[in-house]
This record gives C-alpha cells, structure tokens and sequence, in this order.
C-alpha cells in the first residue's frame, strides 16, 4: 500500500533525468528541402528573359498582325494576355536551344527541353504559391519523367547528355540508390563518435609534440654516452662494441632534429604575428 501511495504523488524520473550527459552535443534535424527546389532538381537557371511586349506563340505566326497598329499588338502581347501564353513562350524558348530541325518536337533532347520549361515555370509558382498542392504534385511528376530521360540519354548517347545539359544549364541528379531515414539517435552517436574522434586526435598530437620535443636531448645525450663508451674500451683496450657508424647515424638524426625544430618555431611566429595583427 505504501508502495502504491508514493508512486502516485511522486512521478517516476526516467534514466535520462537521473543521469547527466557527459558530452555536451546539440543536434538540430537539418531543414527538408522540397523536391520541387533548384537545389534538387539541378535546375542552375531561372525563367528567361522574355518581354511582356512579345507576342503569343501562334498570334506571332500571323501576318497580319505584323502592320498592325501598337495598340492590337499589346492586346495580343504576352503581358496581356496572361500566364499561359508565357509559359508557352519559355518552353518554346527551351525547345529552340536543343531542336535538331523546325518541326523537331519528339526527340529525347526537346521533350527534356519542353518538361525544363515546365518545371521552371511551376517553380516560379510554387514560390510565389507555396502551399498550392495541385501544383507541387505536379512538379513533381514532371522531375521524375525529366529524370527517366536524362537517364536514358545518359545510356544510349552520353555526348548529347553533357551538350544537353550544358545547353540548358541543368545538372543531372539521379534517384538514390538507398533511402535512408534521418533519426535524432543515429546523429547524436555520429556526432559523439566524431566528438571523441576529435579528442583522441588532440591528445595524440600533443603526445607527438611533447616527445618531439623530448628527442633533441635524448639524441645528445645518446651521442655522448656512445663517444665515452667507444673511449673506454679503447683506452682498457677492451673489444669496441660502438663503431663509428652508430656515432654517425645518432649526428645525422640530431641534426634532422635541429631542422624540424627550427621550422616549427618559424611557423609558431608566423602564427603570432599573425594573431598580432
């Protein structure tokens, strides 16, 4: 009874309450970029820079409307007749970069052209607009066709993909092998594993200065104790265990010593000065 009374006054703390992290490490999930972004589509261009002055795509074929006074112009003009006749302009615009002839309109690289178009048209709605659903579904779709192709071409014709992509300033961004799901737990064991990757490196690198440093009086008294070695045994004319190679060879590190330390106060003024300043 005791037991049960207590559990209801005071709450259950979990293990996490009861025991403090020892690293100290924020993690923050990075922000979701939509599929529909130029950062994932590749689409390194805006819309091109048309007029709103220039006539619609079949009002210009018109001979008539050539003598037309300025007034019809601007009624049949792309500025007022509204959003669709420019679209139809950008694709067209697209479509003339990459057409192998006039009537060109069904080979790989002016269909990838035409869908460029109309990406780059809904991405412009889409900013203005960001929570039109018809149109980000849409979008969408016409990513993963445009990918197909590019994919295709890439197989069968890979000069035309790298003229193509060129031409219409896009970079091709296949589908990912894997999905991997971003969890907080799996990016705080990384982030840890980093954290203490990091310290381990620092704490080596120390040691490795701090014996460095420790090596030029090490070699100096090695060489002295090697020349009153070899000078004993000649004098007790007892057999000489220390050649002069080994006197040598100890010469020839401590002056690679003396080198390596010169150079690294040089950089260490070098950082001075430069945090001086």
């Amino acid at each position: 009874m005791l037991r049960r009374a207590t559990s209801l006054f005071i709450p259950n703390r979990g293990v996490n309450q009861l025991v403090k992290p020892l690293v100290n490490i924020k993690w923050t999930r990075p922000q979701a970029i939509p599929a529909y972004n130029p950062e994932k589509s590749g689409d390194l261009e805006g819309l091109p820079n048309i007029p709103d002055n220039s006539l619609g795509k079949e009002y210009s074929l018109c001979e008539e409307i050539k003598d037309a006074p300025e007034s019809v112009k601007k009624i049949f003009s792309v500025g007022h007749l509204g959003k669709k006749e420019y679209n139809a302009l950008v694709k067209q615009e697209l479509m003339d970069r990459v057409k192998r002839h006039e009537y060109d309109e069904r080979t790989a690289e002016t269909r990838i052209a035409k869908l460029t178009g109309q990406i780059r048209c809904l991405q412009d709605t889409m900013e203005k607009f960001p929570r039109n659903a018809k149109a980000k579904k849409a979008v969408q779709e016409i990513i993963d066709k445009r990918k197909k192709l590019l994919k295709y071409l890439r197989q069968y014709d890979y000069k035309k993909f790298e003229w193509l992509l060129e031409r219409l300033n896009i970079e091709y961004k296949a589908h990912p092998e894997s999905y991997h799901k971003l969890t907080r737990k799996e990016s705080l064991r990384k982030l840890t594993e980093m954290h203490c990757d990091s310290i381990r490196q620092s704490k080596l690198s120390d040691y490795r200065n701090l014996l460095e440093s420790q090596q030029g009086p090490f070699l100096r008294q090695k060489l002295d104790a090697l020349k009153f070695i070899r000078n004993e045994q000649m004098d007790l004319q007892l057999p000489i265990t220390v050649t002069e190679q080994d006197i040598n060879k100890v010469e020839e590190q401590l002056k690679e010593w003396k080198i390596k330390d010169e150079l690294k106060e040089q950089v260490k003024k070098k950082k001075k000065n430069i945090l001086l300043d």
